[in-house]
């Protein structure tokens, strides 16, 4: 997705989301991941302007399978399937995906979403074994814990406070208050912050992502079709991945390396620089990842994230604004797909109060085993 010619040739056209405040506020135990994904693929091809019967591609995560879906959206028919089960970390793989199938004629409309319904089936991701060689005998049960232990780690090396920390989620709650829909609308202060209770000593309640129901969808075409739409078409710029699979879950150089490497495919192709970016859409499963990322990519100086995060940096109107609808601290865990929803807000300038000026270039990414991100922007810009 590096390959300069690619670039800018397939576009998001249309976005779908649930409302994850009234969804949260109304638990339903009859609440399936199916009717979920269903209402927010309808929306998305609402939203684009176009009919069902135009749809022949379909990517689907989060379910355990492809075929109820299809059943109830009516997608029966299409010339084109994926099945991502687990929808999270391959949020920007999908997205690879679906440009991919478009690209090279495999599709002419596709479809794609993550949906799940964690809150209502009661899902638990502390406390329980995640498959990571003898990490469970330690004590080390929970991405958490071990998101928890690489923050130690980094503050013992380059140094940086809790409070300091506690800029990024107070910055992303003050977007999430702006955002219909978003589940955290109480205001929060860093006083707020500092006074949550520790959940894995030193990342407390607030710097941990949402455990919630919902779904998101988008529809992907190519740029030539997509200027016929209903919206100005978001261009897929470049996509990128990473497989960094250790027996241990926070990569030892904060994946530094896989940073760099990403950054080098999608912005060196185009002359891109971080100078550039108008805005974040991070994967913040913890707010850590944030700080990470901002290092990795180069945005703010190694070592030295807790202090450039300061001041309103990264809030919006500041320097660079990061999860302007609240991400996954605030707004929705739908595991990355939230973002992407929102970027496509911002670039089409259909934000509201929380709009970027003049967003043109909007970057996320995804810190995990398996890193990935996506590099978006505005027609006209390739």
């Amino acid at each position: 997705m590096s390959d300069r010619e690619f670039a800018g040739q397939t576009a998001i056209v249309g976005i779908g989301s649930s409302d994850f405040a009234r969804l949260y506020r109304t638990p339903d135990p009859e609440r399936t991941g199916e009717a979920l994904a269903t209402e927010a693929i309808a929306a998305a091809i609402a939203d684009a302007g176009l009919e069902k019967s135009q749809i022949d591609g379909l990517i689907t995560g989060g379910l355990p399978h492809y075929e109820p879906v299809a059943y109830r959206t009516g997608l029966t028919d299409v010339r084109f399937v994926v099945d991502y089960p687990q929808a999270g970390r391959m949020c920007a793989m999908a997205l690879m995906h679906a440009a991919t199938a478009v690209h090279h004629g495999l599709a002419d409309y596709v479809v794609l979403f993550n949906s799940v319904a964690f809150r209502t089936q009661g899902t638990k991701f502390g406390a329980q074994p995640q498959g990571l060689l003898y990490d469970t005998i330690y004590g080390m049960a929970s991405p958490g814990a071990q998101y928890s232990m690489g923050f130690t780690r980094y503050q013992a090396e380059y140094g940086g406070t809790e409070e300091q920390l506690g800029a990024i989620p107070v910055a992303i709650r003050s977007h999430a208050r702006m955002t219909p829909g978003a589940i955290m609308q109480a205001e929060m202060s860093i006083d707020d912050y500092l006074a949550a209770r520790y959940i894995a000593q030193p990342l407390r309640l607030f710097d941990y992502c949402l455990v919630n129901d919902g779904a998101v969808a988008y529809v992907v075409t190519t740029a030539e079709r997509a200027r016929d739409l209903a919206h100005p078409p978001v261009l897929i710029a470049g996509t990128a991945g990473r497989a960094n699979f250790r027996e241990w879950y926070v990569d030892l150089g904060f994946w530094d390396e896989a940073c760099r490497s990403m950054k080098a495919d999608m912005f060196d192709p185009l002359g891109v620089t971080t100078d550039d970016i108008d805005c974040l859409q991070v994967y913040d499963n913890f707010s850590v990842s944030v700080l990470w990322g901002l290092e990795g990519f180069g945005f703010a100086p190694k070592g030295q994230g807790l202090e450039w995060v300061q001041n309103g940096r990264i809030a919006l109107g500041g320097e660079l604004p990061v999860n302007t609808s609240g991400g996954m601290l605030s707004e929705s865990y739908l595991q990355g797909w939230n973002q992407h929803a929102e970027a496509v807000r911002q670039l089409r300038g259909q934000a509201g109060e929380r709009q970027v000026p003049d967003c043109d270039w909007s970057l996320y990414w995804c810190l995990s085993a398996l890193p990935g991100a996506t590099l978006l922007c505005r027609d006209g810009l390739l």
